[in-house]
């Protein structure tokens, strides 16, 4: 546009030049040349500047500066931060509440919980200035707790042991997590008494700790279990055992799902009457003496818990060697155990457990056994002794129905196990014919009945039909009361 003006008023002034009359020739004076046209050139554009978008709620982040707990509960705000699983300081959002509320029903203390984050209140400004950075959050919990505690009868009906006993449990001593424990039990094979506290938190700190009595006397039946007949349930020798023991616990939750500690574990032990399968006297299986123990444990516990349904995994590695200069026995065992779990449409649940142990020159009470509720419910309750053992189990539950507050469910499960004596004790222990010789292996399969009580911690029954293959015979185990602690 501005060349073609320019070039326009050139030929305007040459136009009327040639008009006038001329007077004498015209002097032209040559004009300077223009300069030659250019475009003009625009500032350089500034980059543009991405457009401010404000984060997702969701997605903002801040720290904990406290808790707080509302509604029916008894649980103090300085163990809210241990039970879900969540330290002063923490960058949280909302995006974690979920989480957070999951923690907080896995604890199984409580039948509803609700989380919200609540802002904290300014710091005071100091000399007039305003208080710098983000006050932080307050974790506030809305729950109504389950019934921590239960005084309850405790029935069992198993193959070769049938007990009753009283029992009190709480698992939330004082709103603090704590857990307190004594049963007492007289049966016609064990008679006991347990009490145990743990205060897994220790002023909500990473620090647990915990102290125990154990005291029983039980006859320790050894079967003959012969090789050639896996359907013997002949009994080779009785002997009447008691045990007179106690031990304390400290410990460190490095993070919430992974535990270390050591026990230290003291017990007196003598060993009377011992007979055969005719009720003869025959020599003592074990010498008396003191058994003291220091274990060391290191626990893996990443599970939830929702009603009865479990899922995620579970380890822990046991190491045991006894005392030297304090125990009268001289042995060492180790122990690794592994669970997963799995919550599959809803409410159902599929386990696997392995267990492995071994032990070297360990006492009669000591040794490891394999029959009954824990590893093989198709046969009866310790029926195989040995110093080394393995087991697995595939469990699936289902739920069946609810009624008021009870939960019912069913199971179905397969059992195996291998037991045997490798490293015997090389004196003072009198092993059975049957001992001296190599290991079992066992198989089972069966269903069970668990009920649960909705409002309480503890579950209340359960009810196994095992099938044991080897032996051709079916268990029944019934159990009523504290199943679980």
């Amino acid at each position: 546009m501005r060349t073609a003006i320019v070039l326009g008023a050139c030929l305007l002034g040459a136009a009327t030049t040639a008009g006038a009359a001329p007077t004498s020739p015209p002097v032209v004076k040559p004009e300077p040349p223009a300069p030659p046209a250019t475009a003009p050139v625009d500032p350089p554009a500034k980059p543009a500047t991405p457009p401010t978008v404000a984060p997702s709620p969701t997605a903002v982040r801040r720290p904990v500066v406290g808790f707080a707990v509302r509604g029916d509960t008894k649980v103090q705000p300085k163990t809210l931060g241990y039970l879900a699983h969540v330290e002063l300081g923490q960058q949280i959002g909302e995006a974690d509440v979920a989480r957070i509320e999951q923690a907080l029903v896995s604890s199984e203390l409580f039948r509803r919980v609700k989380v919200t984050l609540e802002d904290a209140p300014p710091s005071p400004a100091l000399d007039g200035a305003a208080p710098a950075g983000d006050p932080g959050v307050i974790l506030v919990a809305t729950a109504v707790d389950k019934h921590s505690w239960i005084l309850a009868p405790a029935v069992f009906a198993l193959p070769g042991n049938k007990a009753f006993g009283v029992g009190y449990a709480e698992n939330n001593f004082r709103g603090l997590a704590q857990k307190f424990l004594i049963y007492a039990q007289i049966g016609t094979r064990t008679s006991l008494l347990f009490a145990t506290f743990l205060d897994p938190a220790a002023r909500g700190s990473r620090l647990t700790w915990r102290t125990d009595i154990y005291s029983f006397r039980r006859h320790i039946e050894e079967y003959a279990n012969p090789h050639a007949d896996p359907g013997s349930f002949e009994i080779g020798r009785t002997t009447t055992t008691t045990y007179l023991g106690g031990g304390a616990l400290i410990g460190w939750n490095f993070l919430w799902w992974l535990v270390g500690d050591l026990r230290l574990r003291g017990a007196y032990v003598y060993f009377r009457d011992a007979v055969d399968q005719n009720d003869e006297l025959v020599a003592l299986p074990e010498k008396d003496g003191w058994d003291v123990t220091l274990q060391m444990h290191l626990t893996l516990d990443r599970r939830h818990h929702r009603q009865g349904v479990t899922w995620g995994p579970y380890a822990q590695l046991d190491l045991e060697p006894s005392v030297p200069g304090l125990d009268s026995y001289g042995y060492q065992l180790a122990m690794l155990r592994a669970y997963y779990s799995w919550r599959l449409f809803g409410e159902h649940e599929l386990e696997l457990r392995g267990h492995f142990n071994i032990g070297r020159h360990m006492p009669l009470h000591e040794e490891f056994t394999l029959g009954g509720v824990p590893d093989l419910r198709g046969y009866d309750l310790d029926q195989f002794r040995g110093d080394v053992r393995s087991a697995a189990r595939a469990e699936y539950s289902v739920p069946l129905f609810k009624w008021r507050f009870l939960a019912f469910r069913a199971i179905g499960f397969y059992d195996v196990g291998y037991i045997g004596f490798h490293f015997r004790r090389p004196e003072d222990r009198v092993y059975l014919p049957n001992q001296m010789r190599g290991g079992y292996v066992r198989n089972d399969v069966g269903v069970g009945l668990r009920v649960y009580l909705n409002n309480i911690v503890l579950p209340l029954l359960g009810l196994d039909l095992g099938y044991g293959i080897e032996g051709s015979s079916p268990e029944v185990y019934f159990e009523v009361g504290l199943t679980d602690f």
